[in-house]
């Protein structure tokens, strides 16, 4: 944006000055005048082009846009039922403990115990280890759309030192947790079948994790489409050298009824015609 808008100032400035001293270059006003006569029509007909391709740009912008805020609502939904679906039916030891004290609200239930464990996903029930991981993966998704390494601090509580490392050294964060998700339902499937379990309602909560964790990975997908597909280079470059010709003319057309206002003018309508072309 800005070495575009240092040519068109660039160009403001002399044709404000030329606006005035028309003479001084040779050419006499009359001559001048006609001149510009001529350019006028030629400045209202790229008007009315870049104002198509620039509709159409915006257009594209907002499509995108709306389409990234889509997938990243059905994220957090996606999220929040694989959370609610482990904590129902995933649950045991404190877990059950807890949703006592949950469903009795606000009167708690008894407990021998004066202070809850500090649990992390490698010793903790199944239902905790997955609510776990599901609060990491809007984390890694970031972390991998950004193309950044992560903050260990965001994790903090979240998951212990050594799996922070692990999934930090992953080439892909969010594949590195939604394999990790679908690990501990499937060894969570299996060691309540081998306890004793109903195996129709194991299945049935194993089959809603992973079609849910599926959805997750469709999300993420989706995102990662929108970052690494940018528009066609081919129009970007046509609209932004369209754009350039366009905002040349700009001053040189209205300089003599502008002045020396030219160069501030001109650099508010480049200014807000390159922002959109920027989006």
């Amino acid at each position: 944006v800005w070495q575009p808008l240092l040519w068109v100032l660039l160009v403001s400035i002399f044709a404000a000055w030329s606006a005035q001293n028309a003479e001084k270059l040779g050419v006499s006003q009359r001559r001048w005048n006609k001149w510009l006569l001529k350019i006028e029509p030629v400045e209202a007909l790229l008007r009315l082009v870049m104002s198509f391709l620039l509709v159409f740009r915006l257009g594209r912008s907002a499509q995108r846009y709306w389409e990234a805020r889509q997938k990243a609502g059905a994220l957090i939904e996606v999220c929040r039922v694989i959370a609610s679906t482990a904590c129902a039916h995933m649950v045991f030891g404190d877990d059950l403990r807890r949703i006592e004290h949950r469903m009795h609200w606000p009167k708690a239930p008894p407990s021998t115990e004066e202070k809850d464990e500090v649990w992390m996903s490698t010793t903790c029930s199944p239902a905790s280890a997955i609510c776990r991981w599901v609060v990491v993966f809007p984390i890694a998704a970031k972390n991998y759309l950004r193309s950044e390494g992560g903050d260990p601090k965001e994790l903090d509580g979240l998951l212990s030192t050594g799996e922070v490392e692990e999934l930090f050294q992953a080439p892909n964060q969010c594949l590195y947790v939604l394999d990790t998700m679908r690990g501990l339902a499937a060894s969570w499937a299996a060691k309540a079948v081998h306890n004793g379990a109903c195996a129709e309602v194991v299945a049935q909560v194993f089959g809603a994790l992973t079609r849910q964790i599926d959805l997750l990975t469709g999300t993420f997908g989706g995102m990662e489409r929108i970052n690494n597909t940018p528009l066609p280079f081919v129009y970007v470059s046509h609209l932004r050298t369209s754009l350039t010709v366009y905002l040349t003319l700009v001053p040189i057309v209205f300089a003599p009824i502008w002045l020396w206002a030219t160069p501030p003018l001109t650099l508010i309508v480049a200014w807000a015609l390159l922002g959109i072309e920027a989006a």
